[in-house]
């Protein structure tokens, strides 16, 4: 869904998509994703397919948790994307 980013979710397994908040009832919800819109300068509505790649976040902004042995990375609640 960011404009010029090439990333596909089934060829660059290397990578983590990310989806959008759903528009809900806690304000906290709605700033963030109105920060992500802003951020990556989407003009189109948001739908529950778009997906955001792990290029458009800092380091900074995932945590790394074992399971099964393997370390996964996840997105911090507090994350929003760098300017695109």
């Amino acid at each position: 869904c960011v404009s010029r980013c090439l990333s596909w979710i089934k060829r660059d397994t290397q990578l983590t998509f990310h989806i959008f908040l759903e528009q809900g009832k806690h304000q906290a919800r709605i700033d963030k994703r109105e920060a992500w819109i802003l951020k990556l300068r989407i003009r189109k509505p948001i739908s529950k397919f778009m997906r955001v790649c792990s290029l458009h976040f800092a380091e900074e902004d995932y945590f790394y948790r074992s399971k099964d042995f393997k370390k996964r990375k996840i997105l911090k609640n507090t994350a929003v994307p760098l300017n695109s």
